[in-house]
Parts: structure tokens; C-alpha cells; sequence
């Protein structure tokens, strides 16, 4: 009986490192979005998402970017940001990639 538990709380504690992860990760890209959508600038976009996600390692990170706001220009900035993190238990692999997508209508 016991190893069985031991198996469910060691889910339990990577599904919850692996989600608080994918949410940081996802407000990461949301703050680059933000930031490209209103100075069109890669450079402070890819600042604004290492504040956005203060946990995480800067060097970790992946950026892709869709779309440009020119000045007066419209359409949409969408920032892909990806990140890949060792596993915490191990139980599921030793690592965990993530993806996080932020879009943001130009000058809005």
C-alpha cells in the first residue's frame, strides 16, 4: 500500500510544480506580447517576459515572434515564448518542456 501512495503524491507534487511552471511560462509570453504590441521593440519584450516570470531562469528561455505593430500600424503581436525545466521528482522523465503563447492587438 505504501509504495502506491508514494507514487501518488510524487504526481501529485510534479503536476503541481509542472502547472505553476506552465503558468508562469504563460504570463511570461503575455507581458512580451504586451510589450511588442506598444514599442514593437524584441529586445524589451524579451525583458519584459524574465520580469513577467521572476522564478524562472532567463537563459531557459525561447522566443518567437509573430507580427509587428509599426507606429500607427494595426494587427496583432503574438509572442511563442518556450521554456524547458529539469523535473522535479524525476518520476516522468528528467525534464519538462513548456510553451507559453501571448497575442495583443497593436497600440491597445
Amino acid at each position: 500500500m505504501v509504495p502506491v501512495l508514494l507514487v501518488l503524491v510524487g504526481g501529485i507534487i510534479e503536476f503541481s510544480y509542472s502547472y505553476n511552471l506552465q503558468i508562469s511560462v504563460t504570463q511570461a509570453a503575455r507581458e512580451a506580447a504586451r510589450t511588442m504590441a506598444i514599442f514593437n521593440d524584441q529586445g524589451r519584450a524579451r525583458a519584459a517576459a524574465v520580469a513577467g516570470a521572476p522564478g524562472l531562469s532567463p537563459s531557459g528561455f525561447t522566443y518567437t515572434f509573430t507580427g509587428a505593430c509599426p507606429s500607427g500600424g494595426t494587427g496583432n503581436a503574438q509572442v511563442t515564448v518556450g521554456y524547458t525545466a529539469n523535473s522535479l521528482t524525476g518520476m516522468f522523465g528528467s525534464s519538462i518542456a513548456l510553451t507559453g503563447t501571448g497575442a495583443m492587438r497593436c497600440h491597445g
